[in-house]
C-alpha cells in the first residue's frame, strides 16, 4: 500500500500540467515544464514570457509526452509494483562431453529468436536506437503487439524511449 501510495505521489498527471500551463495567462510562464521535471527549460521560460508566448503555445501538443517521459523515468528508477518482473535464473553443471550433446539437442530446439532478442539485435545494428516501423518489420508482428513488447523492454530496463531532436521522432534507446 505505501510504494503505491508513493507512487500516487510522485507520478504526474497531464491534466495537471494543462492547468499549470494555464498559469501562463496570469503571467507566470512555465511552471508546467518546472511539473514535468524539465527546470532549465522552466527557467528560461520564467524569464523570457515562455519564449515570446511562441514556446508557451508549443507546449500545449508536448505536454503528454513531457508528462509521459517524467513517468516513465520515475518507474525506471523506482520500479512499478504493476510491472510483470521475471527473473529467470540458469545453473549450468559441466559434465565433461555429455554437456556437449545436451547442448546441440537444447539449441537444435530453440534457433528460434524472440522478440525481444530480435529487436535488441536490430537496436545493436542500428547504433543503439530503433523506432517502432523498424521493429514491426523486423518481427512481423501486428503493430499493437510490437508496442507491447517495447513498453514491457522498457520496464525491465533494456530500453528507454527518447526523441530525436532533429525529427522529434519517438525511438527507444538500449541502456
Amino acid at each position: 500500500m505505501f510504494l503505491r501510495l508513493k507512487e500516487l505521489i510522485y507520478m504526474r498527471e497531464t491534466g495537471v500540467a494543462y492547468i499549470f500551463w494555464c498559469a501562463c495567462l496570469l503571467g507566470v510562464c512555465g511552471v508546467q515544464r518546472f511539473y514535468c521535471g524539465k527546470y532549465v527549460s522552466g527557467i528560461i521560460y520564467l524569464f523570457t514570457v515562455g519564449l515570446l508566448g511562441i514556446g508557451q503555445l508549443v507546449d500545449l501538443a508536448l505536454i503528454p509526452g513531457m508528462v509521459e517521459e517524467k513517468n516513465l523515468k520515475y518507474k525506471l528508477l523506482h520500479g512499478s509494483p504493476n510491472a510483470n518482473m521475471t527473473n529467470n535464473q540458469s545453473v549450468v553443471i559441466n559434465l565433461g562431453e555429455q554437456v556437449a550433446s545436451f547442448m546441440s539437442s537444447a539449441q537444435a530446439t530453440t534457433n528460434q529468436k524472440s522478440d525481444i532478442q530480435i529487436i535488441l539485435q536490430l537496436a545493436k545494428d542500428n547504433g543503439g536506437s530503433v523506432s517502432t516501423a523498424d521493429c514491426v518489420l523486423a518481427t512481423g508482428k501486428p503493430v499493437i503487439e510490437v508496442k507491447k513488447t517495447l513498453t514491457s523492454m522498457c520496464t525491465d530496463g533494456l530500453l528507454e524511449v527518447y526523441n530525436r531532436p532533429d525529427t522529434g521522432a519517438i525511438v527507444y534507446r538500449i541502456i
